[in-house]
């Protein structure tokens, strides 16, 4: 039988509160530099590595700053909920602006 203390470890519905407010961030930030990117011009490799780089420091942020270092407090799977569960997603929205920003700005280029 499971100890009570881990079984009672995480409230269900705060977890998934958490879960949506971190999708929530990841989803704005990644319009965001993806705005920056097709703004700037950037094409090819140079906007996939500017992605990773922005989305290195926003899991950085997220990690230290509003978990406080300690993930596994908020979320079940720590590590993997923070940077790598909505990077998919994420990659999808960003490629998505980018381009539009870019075909928007560089239109008689």
């Amino acid at each position: 039988m499971a100890d009570t203390s881990e079984l009672y470890k995480y409230f269900e519905p705060t977890v998934q509160l958490n879960t949506l407010a971190l999708s929530n961030i990841h989803t704005l930030t990644s319009w965001g530099v993806g705005t920056a990117a097709g703004i700037l011009g950037l094409t090819g490799w140079n906007g996939f590595i500017f992605f990773l780089a922005n989305w290195a420091v926003i899991s950085a942020l997220i990690l230290f700053v509003k978990c406080q270092g300690k993930p596994s407090v908020y979320f079940k799977s720590s590590l993997m909920d923070v940077a790598g569960t909505p990077l998919l997603n994420t990659l999808l929205s960003y490629v998505l602006v980018w381009t539009l920003m870019h075909a928007l700005v560089y239109v008689y280029d």
